[in-house]
C-alpha cells in the first residue's frame, strides 16, 4: 500500500534509473503483492564503526579459514556436519582460500563495540549488486559518499581466482545460475562482467550437461572452470530426468578436478553452519589448534554455538544448516514463545543452536510511510579481502522482503591506510 506518494514517485526514479544500469529488483512480488526491497534512503555510519566492522571481517575470516582446514583434514566430522556423503570427496580438495566471494551477517552494536558474527555466507552469496551498484547510485542520488569498494574488489578476487586456479587466458570461464531467477541471474552477469576474465560465458542451469567423461554445455563445449551461484549441497541433490544420479557424477568430475569450481568445494564447507558450532568446541575446550590472540577473536566476535540446543538458556536460535535468507530459523524464548519461519526445505533440515543477540533498530522511509526494524550488516569478504558493506532491516528473522539500506560515512574511507584494498 502506497501513503507517501511523493516518496514513491522518487522512489520510481531511482528505481527507473537503477534498472537501467543491471539492479532490476528493487521491489519484489511475493503471494500476489509487491513489496519495496530498496530503501530510498540512506544509514549514517560512523567512520569508525565502518572499520571496526572492516577489522572484525578480516579476523573472522582468519579463524574460517584455520577451522574450514580442519574440518577438510577430519572427515570423521562429516557426518557430524551433516554433509552428504557424496561431496565428501570433493569437499576435501584443499584451496588457498576457503571463499574467493563471501559475505558475513554481522549483529553491531555500540559503534562497533560489540561485533558478532551470525553466519557466513561463503558458497553463492547475494547482495553483490545491491553494495556495488546500487549503494552508488543511491548515495550520489543523496550526494553522500558510498564508502564501499566492491567493483574494485570483485576484479581482484578474480585476479586471485586466476593466479591461485593457474587459468590460461585462452580458457573459457563459465558463470552458472538459474536464468529465470532475475536476482542469480544479474548478480551472476555481474560477477561476470567484472571478473576481468578475457573469455567468459554466462550459463543457465538448464543447460548445464554431465556425463561419464565429463562436464559440457547444451552445444557441447567442455566446462572445466566454473563459477556457480548455485550451492553445492543442491548439486548433491540432482537427479536426471530418468532419476539418474548425476550429481554424484558431478561431484567425482569435481573431486577429480576435471571441473574446478568458483567458489571452491572449501566454501561448501564453510558455508555449513556447523562449522560454527566446530569453532566454539575448540574454543570452550581451549584447544591449542587456535592460538592465544586466535581464543581472543574467537571470544569477541562468535557466539555461543552448539549441535544441541542443551548447553544454551533462552533466548537462543535454531538455524538449518543449509539455511538462507532466514529459511526455517526459530528464536526460542522460553515459556512457549517461539518466533519462527516454517519454510519446508529449510525447517525440516538438520539444525545448529547459538546464543541469541538482539539486533538494533533502525527506522527507514518507506512507500508505506516510516518503518521501524531490525538492522543486520553484511560485510563482503572478497578475495580474502574485506570490500565494503550491505545492510537489511526487517523483522527479528531476517527474511526474503527483508529491505535493502544504503549507507554512507561520515567520512571519505581510506582504504590504503587500511591495508586492505588500494583505493
Amino acid at each position: 500500500m502506497i501513503l507517501d506518494q511523493l516518496h514513491f514517485e522518487e522512489w520510481v526514479r531511482v528505481n527507473s534509473f537503477l534498472r537501467e544500469h543491471g539492479f532490476t529488483w528493487g521491489s519484489l512480488v511475493q503471494n500476489g503483492e509487491e513489496h519495496q526491497y530498496m530503501a530510498l534512503d540512506l544509514y549514517h555510519m560512523s567512520k569508525k564503526t565502518y572499520r571496526r566492522i572492516l577489522e572484525a571481517t578480516a579476523a573472522i575470516s582468519g579463524i574460517y579459514q584455520k577451522a574450514v582446514t580442519f574440518i577438510q583434514n577430519s572427515p570423521s566430522l562429516f557426518p557430524m556436519l551433516h554433509l552428504p556423503e557424496n561431496t565428501w570427496e570433493a569437499a576435501r580438495l584443499q584451496s588457498p582460500l576457503f571463499s574467493y566471494i563471501a559475505r558475513m551477517d554481522l549483529v553491531v552494536r555500540d559503534e562497533g563495540e560489540t561485533i558478532k558474527v551470525l553466519e557466513i555466507n561463503c558458497d553463492t552469496p547475494t547482495g553483490i549488486v545491491e553494495a556495488a551498484l546500487a549503494n552508488e547510485i543511491v548515495c550520489k542520488h543523496f550526494n553522500k559518499p558510498s564508502p564501499n569498494r566492491i567493483t574494485r574488489a570483485i576484479t581482484m578476487a578474480f585476479e586471485k581466482v586466476r593466479l591461485d586456479y593457474g587459468i590460461p587466458d585462452e580458457a573459457t570461464v563459465f558463470f552458472l545460475s538459474y536464468d529465470w531467477h532475475e536476482e542469480d541471474r544479474m548478480t551472476t552477469e555481474f560477477l561476470r562482467r567484472h571478473s576481468g576474465f578475457p573469455n567468459t560465458r554466462y550459463l543457465a542451469v538448464k543447460d548445464l550437461r554431465v556425463s561419464e567423461k565429463g562436464v559440457y554445455t547444451a552445444e557441447g563445449e567442455p566446462v572445466e572452470y566454473l563459477y556457480r551461484l548455485y550451492p553445492l549441497e543442491y548439486f548433491s541433490a540432482d537427479r536426471g530426468p530418468n532419476g539418474e544420479p548425476i550429481g554424484d557424477l558431478f561431484l567425482k568430475h569435481v573431486a577429480d578436478g576435471r571441473v574446478k569450481l568458483i567458489n571452491p568445494p572449501a566454501a561448501f564447507v564453510g558455508q555449513c553452519k556447523a562449522t560454527m558450532a566446530v569453532i566454539w568446541t575448540l574454543h570452550e575446550h581451549r584447544h591449542p589448534f587456535f592460538t592465544v590472540e586466535e581464543h581472543e577473536i574467537i571470544e569477541r566476535y562468535f557466539l555461543p554455538t552448539y549441535v544441541t540446543p542443551d548447553p544454551l538458556s533462552v533466548p537462543f536460535v535454531a538455524k538449518p544448516l543449509w539455511g538462507r535468507e532466514g529459511g526455517g530459523v526459530s528464536i526460542i524464548w522460553g515459556d512457549g514463545g517461539v518466533i519462527e519461519d516454517r519454510t519446508p526445505y529449510y525447517y525440516q533440515q538438520p539444525k545448529i543452536y547459538q546464543q541469541y543477540i538482539e539486533m538494533p533498530t533502525v527506522t527507514i522511509q518507506t512507500w508505506e510511510g516510516p518503518y521501524t526494524g531490525s538492522l543486520l550488516i553484511g560485510s563482503f569478504l572478497l578475495g580474502g579481502t574485506p570490500a565494503g558493506v550491505f545492510l537489511r532491516v526487517g523483522e527479528k528473522i531476517t527474511g526474503n522482503l527483508s529491505m535493502f539500506l544504503p549507507v554512507t560515512v561520515d567520512r571519505v574511507i581510506n582504504w590504503t591506510s587500511l591495508g586492505f584494498l588500494d583505493t
